[in-house]
């Protein structure tokens, strides 16, 4: 089964010096490493299908992370991850679940959260981050926030890595079409993109998954 990308290395080169090793714990009292992040995360989508209940997601990505570290430092990326820790921290509740991925993400679970729902949070999110200053050399930085969201609202979707993907194929349609938006998965499909290998409804079936219909 294909894995998610951000599991990947980075676009011309390893993961950031600076990004948190498996198992190295947290990176902030808010902030979860990649390997703790997918982990509790896997445990999420599996009670979700247990007890069927919603459980929401949401990876987001600062738009020309990459071009803006390398124009102002890895300090900026430090001061970032601070930065979107407290605005999610501040806007969501005690259970829900935010880590940062070795390839500048973040990776938002909603445990007991439709698709809808999750919209709601989000939209917020990504309208707050329009207020978070951040200054670099005593300048301050006009940033923006693409996030990509999906949900299982109806347990059809039956593999884990096939809800991680649907999230990272929202955001990297966000992201290529103009950044500084919220796209579902839904949305990609209804707008023509290419579903991830998995939830194509062909190959879904000879696995047994129903393809998309749980999330969106």
């Amino acid at each position: 089964m294909t894995k998610p990308g951000f599991r990947k290395a980075r676009p011309g080169g390893g993961k950031p010096k600076d990004a948190a090793a498996p198992g190295e714990g947290f990176l902030s009292s808010s902030l979860f490493s990649q390997a703790q992040i997918l982990h509790m995360m896997k445990n999420e989508f599996a009670r979700s299908r247990r007890h069927k209940l919603p459980l929401g997601c949401a990876l987001m990505q600062v738009d020309r992370i990459a071009q803006l570290v390398d124009m102002h430092g890895a300090e900026l990326r430090h001061t970032l991850r601070a930065a979107i820790a407290e605005l999610v921290r501040g806007k969501t509740r005690g259970a829900d679940l935010l880590g940062a991925t070795n390839d500048d993400r973040y990776l938002l679970v909603l445990p007991h959260t439709n698709l809808e729902q999750t919209r709601v949070v989000v939209d917020r999110l990504h309208q707050q981050f329009r207020d978070v200053r951040i200054v670099v050399g005593g300048r301050e930085l006009a940033l923006t926030l693409s996030i990509g969201i999906s949900a299982c609202d109806h347990q059809e979707t039956l593999f884990f890595d096939t809800f991680v993907a649907q999230s990272e194929v929202a955001l990297e349609f966000a992201v290529q079409h103009g950044g500084d938006q919220v796209v579902s998965f839904g949305e990609t499909q209804l707008r023509g993109e290419e579903p991830p290998p998995e939830s194509k409804p062909g190959k879904a079936r000879r696995k047994g998954d129903p393809g998309r219909g749980g999330a969106s």
